[in-house]
């Protein structure tokens, strides 16, 4: 163990360079370390430009790829039944104007290709003028059948026309 002096009038002895090395480190290191936050702000900087640039170049990607996507389908298998499904009603339509009497008005034509199917509304001055169109659609090439579902007479009407509901299928063209 050290012994205690307890003589105060004795002069401490001090280093007075010590303290001078001490402030010295202490600046260098805080300049080393604001070097290092100003480097690390850059580097998050050009990281950030980085990035956006990026953001910017998959969003004109992305833009350019729907664009394509909208002009063009979107596959083949698309394509083909768009193909399949106006070929195939293209000759029913023409029979169903080929058909037409005066006396008859369509007032619903719902055509369903994939069952090769038209559901027809119509109406007709008399029950006689609309079983005349369903002979010369039965007797039509390219229909397979043609069947009555409904008929009535509308009685709020002063004229009495008839009502007509046809169920119409066709054969697909080969």
């Amino acid at each position: 163990m050290k012994p205690v002096q307890l003589d105060f009038h004795k002069r401490p002895s001090s280093t007075p360079w010590l303290g001078l090395v001490i402030v010295v480190a202490a600046v260098i290191t805080l300049l080393w370390v604001m070097t290092r936050l100003d480097i690390a702000e850059q580097m998050r900087q050009q990281l950030d430009s980085q990035e956006d640039e990026i953001s910017w170049n998959r969003r004109r990607i992305d833009e350019a790829r729907n664009k394509e996507q909208k002009e063009a389908p979107t596959n083949a298998k698309v394509q083909a039944a768009q193909q399949a499904q106006q070929q195939a009603i293209g000759p029913v339509l023409v029979v169903l104007e080929q058909t037409w009497l005066p006396n008859v008005a369509y007032t619903r034509i719902e055509l369903a290709s994939a069952e090769h199917l038209v559901k027809l509304d119509l109406e007709a001055k008399t029950l006689a003028d609309a079983l005349a169109l369903v002979d010369s659609l039965g007797s039509t090439k390219g229909v397979k059948a043609v069947s009555l579902s409904r008929h009535n007479m509308r009685v709020s009407d002063p004229f009495r026309p008839v009502q007509v509901n046809l169920d119409i299928t066709w054969e697909p063209r080969q």
